[in-house]
């Protein structure tokens, strides 16, 4: 272990444990922009400089390593001062949109700008990157808002792989593009959305987004997504009952803060006019079972199939116990009167394992068939 002293307080950690990441774990709060902790090191923001003590100059607490009985000040005079003047530098290649921006309120840029009390740019304001880049249906790409942290490049190549974009040209040019700044549709993107979860300002934001108000004004709930059996933790943002976004958390013990592009995008199901909410019951069996007053006859074309048909031309809505209980008894007379090889179980890839297991052991233990197959596709 490797003891040192940050703002005083004597910390121990494991070697090849940065400052930054030693201050953070033990409840110091160092400003940080490119940093991200699924990430490489950048140290390109310059907002985590910390002093040594015998060292001359600051220095990043990012790709810091402390040594036997180093001492960091984290807060002084200077760094505030070197600080704010990064600050400065970025809103003057920023627009300062904060009333009308809907990251107002998660965005980074707008945090520190508060911190350090910068309103405005000492510098004269020019706009390097004007591109405003809609070319796909669930993220919007626009690079005024944009400050080269580097975030997305760093995601999209050390934890998704698909190495999509970089960061290309020079000095007061640079920008984040795609090879030969193409449609991102034409690149190697898999628009899992790791870019903009990581974005620290509003340069990435999904298409739903839009008109959804601030981030305040969000309703969040936690959840289990339910698109396959790994059981990644996500969080919707609700604006009056409609979906905002999806988004992983870094608490999450499955995925952290990162999804495939089913679970952040692929929720539009739950809005959906034709989804169903209830169980359904056909009228013909409804009415032998006392739940429905009129007779009714199956017509000789499928209801599922006839066009134009609605739900409630052929079903009645049903509580979830009675569901159950209707399924259960028609499967043990059936099983019964024709045997056990008369029922096949299908299960679904969206389940998890132990459930999937539960379901086969139901099936071959408690029905006595091997008939029961499985549907991988999502």
């Amino acid at each position: 272990m490797i003891k040192f002293t940050i703002d005083g307080k004597e910390i121990q950690v494991e070697p090849g444990t940065t400052v930054l990441e030693a201050a953070l774990a033990n409840g110091i709060d160092i400003p940080r922009l490119c940093y991200h902790p699924e990430l490489s090191v950048s140290g390109g923001c310059r907002l985590c400089l910390v002093e040594v003590a015998g060292w001359n100059k600051p220095v990043p607490s990012c790709g810091l390593q402390p040594s036997e009985g180093m001492a960091i000040s984290t807060h002084t005079d200077q760094l505030t001062d070197l600080r704010r003047e990064a600050i400065d530098l970025f809103v003057s290649d920023h627009p300062l949109e904060c009333v009308t921006c809907e990251k107002a309120g998660a965005c980074q840029l707008q945090k520190y700008a508060y911190e350090f009390g910068v309103t405005g740019t000492s510098y004269i304001f020019e706009t390097s990157r004007t591109l405003y880049q809609d070319d796909n249906p669930f993220f919007i790409r626009d690079h005024r808002m944009c400050i080269l942290c580097g975030r997305c490049v760093r995601v999209c190549d050390e934890v998704v792989g698909a190495h999509a974009i970089d960061i290309v040209g020079r000095g007061f040019h640079a920008h984040i593009a795609t090879p030969f700044d193409g449609p991102m549709i034409d690149s190697s993107c898999v628009f899992c959305g790791s870019c903009v979860q990581v974005c620290p300002t509003a340069a990435l934001m999904p298409v739903s987004r839009k008109g959804m108000g601030r981030e305040w004004e969000l309703e969040r709930v936690q959840s289990t997504c339910g698109y396959c059996g790994v059981g990644c933790t996500i969080e919707y943002a609700l604006r009056d009952g409609q979906i905002a976004y999806a988004q992983g958390l870094p608490s999450g013990a499955v995925n952290g803060e990162f999804l495939c592009t089913k679970g952040r995008y692929g929720w539009d199901f739950a809005t959906s006019p034709d989804r169903l909410t209830k169980p359904l019951l056909r009228k013909d069996l409804a009415h032998q079972m006392g739940l429905y007053p009129d007779e009714w006859s199956l017509p000789e074309e499928s209801p599922l199939k006839a066009r134009g048909s609605k739900p409630e031309d052929s079903f009645i809505e049903i509580e979830w116990e009675q569901a159950i209980d209707i399924a259960a008894a028609r499967l043990a007379d059936t099983v019964k009167a024709h045997g056990p090889d008369a029922v096949m179980g299908l299960s679904s890839a969206r389940c998890t394992n132990e459930e999937n297991y539960l379901f086969q052991k139901f099936i071959r233990a408690a029905i006595g068939t091997n008939n029961i197959d499985h549907c991988a596709r999502l």
